[in-house]
């Protein structure tokens, strides 16, 4: 997987205001798509991911931003997407992945023995387990 800012547009359609975007760069970009057999998974949310936060005629909106994965990622990864969310504090949009299906099955209940109250270090045991910070990334 590839993730992040790639500064270009692969299609001229993925660029809005302004003039058309470099003819040489994009050719450069779509090759590197293709000869990697990488395929683009931001096809959710929006449709542009950075702009240049004018208005008027003076806007310009653009796609530059994307999740690229290969066919591997994808065996691996079943059902998985990406999508470009609003922007809030930059000129770029976040792009977030996931896979939309867990692959542990539904059927599975929760279980819980009440013998488990009777070990003696039960409570101790829980109250460390939820005592420990949660270390993860703001999203």
């Amino acid at each position: 997987m590839a993730i992040g800012d790639f500064n270009i547009v692969a299609t001229s359609s993925e660029k809005k205001g302004a003039r058309h975007p470099n003819q040489r760069a994009r050719n450069e970009f779509v090759d590197f798509i293709n000869n990697n057999s990488l395929r683009d998974t931001t096809t959710l949310g929006l449709r542009y991911s950075w702009c240049n936060r004018r208005i008027g005629n003076k806007r310009i909106l653009a796609k530059l931003d994307r999740a690229l994965v290969n066919n591997s990622w994808l065996s691996e990864n079943h059902n998985w997407r990406s999508k470009i969310l609003p922007r809030k504090f930059s000129n770029h949009s976040p792009v977030i992945g996931w896979c939309t299906k867990n692959l542990r099955p539904s059927n599975v209940p929760f279980r819980f023995r009440n013998i488990w109250l009777e070990h003696p270090q039960f409570m101790d045991l829980v109250r460390e387990s939820w005592q420990e910070p949660m270390v993860d990334g703001p999203i």
